[in-house]
């Protein structure tokens, strides 16, 4: 609540009221009348002292912990070496399709629209790449071989460049043959452009239109082949490709801005906001995680406060508080006398739930020793990860589909299920209550797991597969 002093703010009304009075208590027929030049001059004043007033309510509320602005409150925070959790980006990694040979630079940009109204989020690469250009193949020659064989009727050949994405379309077909109990020789096979690492030949007998997988030439030089497939095993190969996979790369992303809202599935981002313009589609393979909100002015408010009220003797809450100042860090659970009495352990997790690395126990482990508090041993560990799978039915509002809603229902429960602590329990009520309100939903129903979900002290649920009925 804002400091209210009455003695301290006067309005533009009471001061000219109060400088009227006084100028007729020694003038008493002056004339005060509106439109006079007396109460023109005094309002001009007046609003010029209620900003003095206002100015040095400001500055009284601003020398308080619990009144500060925003900005006076860095300031508080700066004396005690504190600042505000900025909050965390998530991570992830993201497939461009285009035209061979494209580059994609660091800081391509990206999008994910969640629909129901709400604002594009978006990504940006943080690893360069070249999409593969591989080319288009070519005919490979084919010539009946003396050599004796298995090979009977008219066979036909084609060729398709593999890269490390995919695989491009097959080229044109070859000459037809007719070996008789002979092997067929493939010359001429061609070879891929920048990013080819293998090739792959199918096919095709009396011309079936059955082109199957017969040979992989693991390599981008070789430029022939001796063909002695059985017919048996030809047709158990696989298909050859329908649909360009080899025009692809994929690289590192991050989100624009930190946010739980950015924690995306698999597959959610796919607009091209601002790329080179030869690209045709982008996606993410991998989920996007990690992402937190910043933390909130009065949430930081109540911090600040405790650290300042607390005497800083080592509490539980110290060492937890300490512990997550560390980067890389966004939760710490301190448990005593575990191992053993006289012993403390804090267990850590990191942004989105995650299992902090090494190094990170490190730095927490050094930050907590170097408060040398006495007759304490102190242990720092991450956690056993439970992952925890959830179902949930949701009814949506008729303007929305299920498809709409999707992907806002899963961040939210994995934002809930990643911000549990370690020991933490889930919660029904927990769930419905992170989804229910959401843009779209009227209604939602947690079918899976059937029961609140009870989690050791030393271990810590992360989340599993989130599925929306």
């Amino acid at each position: 609540m804002p400091i209210v002093d009455t003695s301290m703010y006067r309005t533009q009304d009471e001061l000219v009221a109060d400088m009227i009075a006084a100028l007729l208590a020694g003038v008493p027929d002056a004339y005060t009348g509106d439109d006079g030049v007396i109460s023109i001059v005094f309002n001009i004043e007046a609003g010029q002292l209620e900003n003095l007033y206002l100015a040095n309510q400001l500055l009284l509320e601003d020398l308080f912990i619990q009144t500060a602005s925003y900005q006076a409150l860095l300031r508080h925070g700066d004396q005690y070496g504190l600042s505000p959790d900025l909050g965390a980006q998530s991570l992830g990694t993201l497939t461009f399709e285009g035209d061979g040979g494209t580059y994609i630079p660091i800081g391509a940009e990206v999008g994910y629209d969640p629909g129901g109204g709400l604002d594009v989020i978006f990504f940006v690469t943080t690893t360069d790449g070249t999409i593969p250009n591989p080319g288009t193949p070519t005919a490979p020659a084919a010539a009946v071989s003396a050599t004796a064989g298995v090979l009977v009727g008219t066979y036909e050949y084609v060729v398709t460049f593999l890269t490390a994405s995919g695989e491009t379309l097959a080229g044109p077909v070859s000459n037809p043959v007719s070996p008789s109990s002979k092997q067929v020789n493939l010359t001429a096979i061609p070879v891929g452009g920048t990013g080819t690492t293998a090739r792959n030949i199918y096919r095709d007998k009396n011309g079936a239109g059955n082109w199957r997988l017969i040979a992989t030439i693991a390599d981008n030089a070789t430029t022939t082949y001796a063909d002695n497939i059985s017919d048996l095993i030809h047709d158990s190969g696989a298909l050859q490709p329908t649909v360009d996979t080899a025009h692809k790369v994929t690289v590192n992303g991050q989100s624009e801005d930190p946010g739980a809202d950015t924690n995306v599935a698999i597959g959610t981002i796919s607009e091209l906001t601002n790329s080179p313009s030869n690209l045709v589609g982008v996606t993410n393979p991998t989920a996007f995680t990690g992402g937190t909100d910043p933390e909130d002015t009065e949430d930081f408010r109540q911090r600040l406060l405790d650290f300042v009220q607390n005497p800083q003797t080592g509490s539980i809450q110290d060492l937890q508080e300490w512990a997550e100042e560390i980067a890389g860090v966004d939760q710490a659970t301190a448990v005593p006398n575990v191992p053993s009495a006289g012993q403390v352990t804090v267990y850590i997790s990191g942004p989105g739930g995650s299992i902090p690395g090494s190094d990170v126990i490190a730095a927490v482990l050094a930050a907590l020793q170097a408060q040398d508090l006495a007759n304490i041993t102190i242990n720092v560990s991450t956690f056993t990860a439970v992952p925890t799978s959830v179902t949930v039915d949701v009814t949506t509002d008729p303007s929305y589909t299920l498809a709409d809603v999707t992907a806002s229902v899963q961040n939210a429960i994995s934002t809930y299920i990643n911000e549990l602590a370690v020991g933490g329990t889930l919660y029904l009520s927990g769930i419905v209550d992170a989804v229910f309100g959401l843009p779209g939903i009227i209604d939602v129903t947690v079918t899976t797991p059937a029961s609140n979900q009870a989690t050791g002290s030393t271990s810590k649920r992360t989340v599993g597969t989130i599925t929306v009925t």
